[in-house]
């Protein structure tokens, strides 16, 4: 194709900014009059040999929704722009495709969204181009900041070449995508609307023999903030970073930034990601992580390791609990680190403090404590959490015993009277179904109805069984000091089981069964003596049983017939244990006390698919009879006829003897899903609105120190 065709099929498809009258004096070509051979237009890129089109880079304002597929134009201009669309996919040597930021330029698809909407016409906005499906060389896509809407095309993730994968900042819903170029180093799909699971099987996972998606075996950056993915960091166990064919979990090692922030990601940070042993960016913060910070952080993982090259360590806005690590004092390359906003207790290490961190977010003229620069001490309170800090009075508030407290006021203790107010008001006690268990505001606490108190007047015991609570389980719960016994039982309770419970020593009973509760249970309740003879058990029980998540409460796609596991009374004994249920309310929620599944012997099949089966199964069995009928009286009628002609004739032979068919229905053994330890993590499935953008960059990354010259 030569340099006038070529020419006339770009100032058909590719405008610039009509925003400007002229173009600016540094911008080349793009015009009908322009003498420039398109090789040199900007934003062109040619092969050096031949002069073939191989890259455009034609973000920041130019007017590329025609040749993205993306244009909402007249029906008249429709056929036009396809017959230069198709001429320019003959250029099956392009490689480069950096479109990003044309934002300003999509104002006229808002214009003629609006036109429709006044005509009764759908507000479709642009689309993902997936003609771009059909250039194979395509190595970079960069899409970003383009408004682009719905799902992403298979004709794009099936591209073999792709090297960077680049739509941050788009309205793009679906579940993760999944690739088939093995050499993928950016996939970068922040800022948009996925939702769903992360695939546990993304990783790898030896143990069941799955490779890591070959896309990732070569990805430095991989950024899925600011969606809605939610269930667990598929890294748990024995999954992670596998390759099959070496049998061996160095793969992933050019990994240097990984970027799960802003999700509804549940569960624990992985003790695998400890492998990532060139990761300089870990930001998994604004999610719903419990647990402790693990020290893999700051060990590496496996024999020999050294300590992760981390330089920005982003883990606020969680309800990780425990303390925060010395050991990431040994991290000789971090400069940022965020922990606020989670349920840290105890104080910062000076080594820590001495590192000068996070001087990029924190007025250093300010005059503060320098530990205040990594995360407000507790009994104090800040907006971000760190500094500037404000300490508040010593009155033994619960609400202070934290690291990191993002408030505008020092907020005093409560007294119990006052939590038992805001349980009411939170649980909508005023449509509890039991109108006798009103709760009058103010009244005394212990002359609530399902409320018991010591002598002392100390509320030890809340039962409220099967009333229609619904809400969130509060935190403040766990700041009544002499609770011994809580029965939320059958109700609708919601949200997540807060780690302050582990507060209360003595604390025995715990009842959450049949409500629904999402997540896991965070780890240092799961090792505190005593809730549901947690940790409580005879010489040589199993230390897995003894102290284990499951005496709190069954974990999701488990059940018990009381919610929770029971410790071993006896030695050598097993006690009662949490079971898989595949029904879908165990998926969902923890502490299960039921499930409308049936076990046959080790086997679990659904309900549904038993009703199934058995429906198929009557129905081959109803037709297997008739033919059989049908078989007996052809037989029958066979017999009757041969006895007449035996009785005219006894050297007449049938010419064609009966022959025994099988019946030409069948019923195979319904499938049934093998039930694995692996299978079962705490996760979250509720989706809800993303949390505003945080003011803290990543800036310790640029995307120029991680792609080829």
């Amino acid at each position: 194709m030569d340099d006038s065709e070529l020419k006339e099929i770009l100032l058909a498809l590719v405008k610039p900014n009509q925003n400007h009258l002229t173009l600016p004096s540094n911008v080349k070509g793009w015009s009908e009059q322009s003498d420039e051979p398109v090789c040199y237009w900007s934003g062109i890129t040619c092969d050096p040999i031949d002069n073939s089109l191989i890259g455009l880079n034609l973000g920041n304002g130019f007017w590329t929704e025609t040749l993205l597929g993306m244009s909402q134009t007249d029906e008249d201009d429709t056929a036009h722009t396809r017959h230069y669309q198709d001429r320019l996919l003959h250029y099956e040597e392009i490689k480069d495709l950096y479109l990003h930021k044309n934002r300003k330029t999509l104002d006229s698809i808002h214009t003629r969204k609006q036109r429709n909407l006044q005509k009764g016409e759908a507000a479709a906005g642009p689309t993902f181009p997936s003609a771009l499906g059909k250039i194979k060389t395509l190595r970079f896509i960069n899409l970003s900041a383009n408004q682009i809407q719905g799902p992403i095309p298979k004709s794009i993730t099936d591209l073999p070449n792709l090297e960077i994968f680049d739509v941050t900042k788009n309205d793009i819903i679906g579940t993760f995508p999944d690739f088939q170029s093995d050499s993928l180093m950016v996939l970068d799909i922040s800022k948009n609307r996925f939702y769903g699971a992360i695939p546990k099987h993304l990783f790898g996972h030896p143990e069941i023999g799955d490779d890591t998606a070959p896309y990732l075996k070569s990805i430095v950056k991989f950024d899925i903030s600011h969606n809605g993915f939610n269930y667990t960091i598929p890294l748990n166990g024995d999954s992670g970073f596998y390759d099959k064919e070496a049998q061996t979990e160095t793969v992933l090692k050019n990994l240097q930034y990984f970027d799960l922030g802003y999700n509804l990601l549940t569960g624990t940070i992985p003790n695998n990601i400890g492998n990532f042993a060139s990761l300089q960016g870990l930001f998994l913060e604004n999610n719903r992580l419990v647990g402790t910070i693990p020290k893999v952080l700051y060990r590496g993982s496996g024999i020999g390791a050294n300590p992760l090259p981390l330089v920005q360590l982003f883990l606020q806005g969680n309800m990780l609990s425990g303390t925060l690590p010395s050991g990431l004092a040994q991290l000789p390359n971090l400069k940022e680190l965020y922990v606020d906003g989670n349920k840290l207790t105890g104080t910062i290490a000076p080594a820590i403090c001495n590192k000068g961190l996070n001087e990029v977010f924190v007025n250093d003229e300010a005059d503060h404590d320098i530990c205040d620069n990594v995360v407000c001490p507790a009994n104090s309170i800040s907006f971000e959490g760190v500094a500037p800090c404000t300490r508040c009075e010593e009155d033994g508030s619960d609400f202070r015993r934290y690291l990191g407290q993002r408030d505008k006021e020092c907020r005093p203790k409560l007294s119990e009277v006052e939590i038992l107010d805001l349980f009411f008001d939170h649980t909508h006690g005023e449509e509890w179904l039991d109108q006798r268990y009103f709760w009058e505001a103010g009244s005394p606490a212990c002359q609530r109805p399902g409320i018991e108190c010591s002598d002392s007047g100390k509320v030890t015991s809340i039962r409220l069984p099967s009333l229609g609570l619904r809400g969130p389980l509060m935190s403040e719960l766990g700041f009544l000091s002499e609770l011994h016994s809580l029965d939320l039982s059958d109700n609708f309770i919601t949200g997540f089981v807060p780690s302050e419970f582990r507060f209360v020593d003595k604390l025995i009973d715990f009842d959450i069964k049949g409500n629904e509760l999402q997540g896991g249970i965070p780890v240092l309740l799961c090792i505190t003596e005593g809730i549901n003879s947690n940790g409580v058990g005879p010489k040589g029980t199993n230390f897995d049983l003894l102290y284990s998540c499951d005496n709190i409460a069954c974990a999701r796609g488990t059940y018990s017939d009381f919610g929770h596991a029971i410790v071993p009374t006896e030695e050598d004994a097993d006690g009662s244990q949490c079971v898989p249920c595949y029904d879908d309310e165990a998926q969902f929620f923890i502490g299960r006390d039921s499930c409308t599944d049936i076990s046959i012997g080790m086997l679990q099949f659904r309900q549904d698919d038993i009703r199934h089966v058995a429906v198929y199964t009557t129905l081959a069995l109803f037709t297997s009879a008739f033919i059989i009928h049908l078989v007996i009286m052809a037989r029958r009628r066979k017999k009757y006829v041969l006895s007449e002609n035996e009785d005219s004739s006894s050297q007449h032979q049938d010419p064609f003897p009966l022959q025994r068919q099988d019946s030409p229905l069948s019923v195979e053994d319904d499938e049934y899903e093998e039930y694995s330890d692996d299978d079962w993590t705490a996760a979250d499935s509720e989706t809800g609105t993303l949390a505003k953008k945080e003011g803290r960059d990543y800036s310790a990354i640029e995307l120029a120190d991680i792609l080829p010259t």
